[in-house]
């Protein structure tokens, strides 16, 4: 088994424990879709060109 492969399976392995572990607790997943993400890089890029501004 080459390395990455074998940080990948560790990598998915954590996740699916983690995953559970949320589940176990009744909290839903955290798992935010691609439109969130990109959403909130935006928001934060304009945060920043705010902070800029106002210097």
């Amino acid at each position: 088994m080459g390395q990455k492969i074998f940080i990948d399976s560790i990598y998915q392995s954590m996740q699916d424990s983690a995953r559970q572990v949320r589940l176990s607790l009744g909290r839903p997943s955290s798992h935010a879709t691609r439109q969130q993400a990109l959403q909130q890089v935006e928001m934060l890029k304009a945060a920043k060109e705010a902070l800029q501004i106002g210097k």
